[in-house]
């Protein structure tokens, strides 16, 4: 942008001292050509021989072109060399690259805010293999982003513009982490109303929020003053219950997963009994969630499955995968560890 501004700034005082010579030395032959060198040479100062005697207006008008003339090279080179110093046409590319792989994202993830817990909610959807787009309005963490080869877009999340150049129209899911309980409401409203089916899962500072968020369009809300608490009861309560589930989300030897099934798939009108999961993947399925949302824990073997029905299975890492080779095509298929 600086650089675009010295450009016109230059021409605009090329065009106009050419104008100005013509108009001052309106002389019999003399061109455009020669108005035009005569400025050239006046703004560059290279001293060489007049294009046409000047008169006293013209000498004047000579005056005042290398001034203005003088102060706009000035800038222009300074303009060139900060580019190239300062690295701000390196940015310039970065920036370019980033927004053409943004635009190559589908079903992707927005993650906006990219502060204390928005880093680590990044980290742990990297860890998943998904593909993730970070809206962050710090110009700060660019660096930061750019050394994490995280797709990104530095702006404010509450405006529509900066939203769709994260790719809001392609995307799967956004998770809103911003700082303030109505920049997070203010955001929830926003997509809920360019993209009512987007997954919106949001933070919520303040247990009262959590309705707000709701009726905003939240899909899920997260509030961390409930979960720490509960976690902390949990622990003192049911501290194997707990150790267990942690050991299930580090990845070691075991897995919590889910897999939803497709219209297609030849396990619909099966039972849990005939269908032989357990045997054909090593997993435990400890419940089935209807499309109506009704959830069936611990279901019993005569069980029959139907399309769209969601199963919640433990076992051995790999489970989609395995599903997947089963011939089962999913609608959809995520990991939950």
């Amino acid at each position: 942008m600086r650089l675009m501004l010295a450009v016109l700034a230059l021409l605009s005082v090329v065009l106009v001292g050419t104008a100005g010579f013509m108009l001052i030395e309106g002389k019999p032959g003399l061109s455009f050509l020669d108005a035009f060198y005569m400025t050239v040479i006046t703004v560059s100062t290279v001293g060489f021989r007049e294009a046409f005697p000047l008169s006293k207006a013209g000498q004047i008008w000579t005056i005042l072109t290398i001034a203005f003339g003088v102060a706009t090279v000035t800038y222009a080179f300074s303009s060139v060399v900060s580019l190239l110093v300062s690295g701000e046409l390196r940015s310039q590319q970065v920036r370019k690259k980033m927004h053409k792989k943004i635009e190559g994202l589908q079903d992707h993830t927005i993650v906006c805010g990219y502060g204390r817990m928005g880093s680590l909610i990044v980290e742990e959807l990297q860890r998943k293999k998904m593909h993730v787009v970070v809206v962050e309005s710090d110009p700060s963490k660019t660096v930061q982003l750019i050394e994490a080869g995280l797709p990104h877009v530095i702006g404010d999340a509450t405006d529509e513009d900066i939203l769709k150049q994260a790719g809001l129209i392609r995307a799967h899911a956004l998770v809103i982490s911003l700082p303030t309980d109505a920049d997070n409401v203010y955001v929830t409203l926003t997509v809920h109303t360019l993209c009512p089916k987007v997954l919106i899962i949001a933070r919520a500072e303040q247990l009262s929020t959590e309705i707000k968020l709701q009726r905003a369009g939240a899909t899920r809300v997260v509030c961390p003053q409930v979960i720490g608490p509960r976690k902390m009861a949990n622990i003192l309560t049911r501290p194997n219950v707990v150790d267990f589930v942690e050991v299930a989300d580090q990845g070691f030897d075991l897995e919590i997963d889910e897999y939803r099934i497709g219209s297609g798939s030849p396990l619909v009108g099966k039972s849990l009994r005939d269908a032989d999961v357990r045997d054909l993947t090593g997993a435990t399925i400890v419940a089935i969630k209807r499309k109506d949302g009704e959830t069936l824990v611990s279901p019993d073997p005569t069980s029959v499955f139907a399309a769209h029905d969601t199963l919640i299975l433990v076992g051995s890492p790999g489970i989609s995968d395995r599903l997947n080779r089963m011939d089962l095509p999913p609608v959809a298929a995520g990991n939950t560890r």
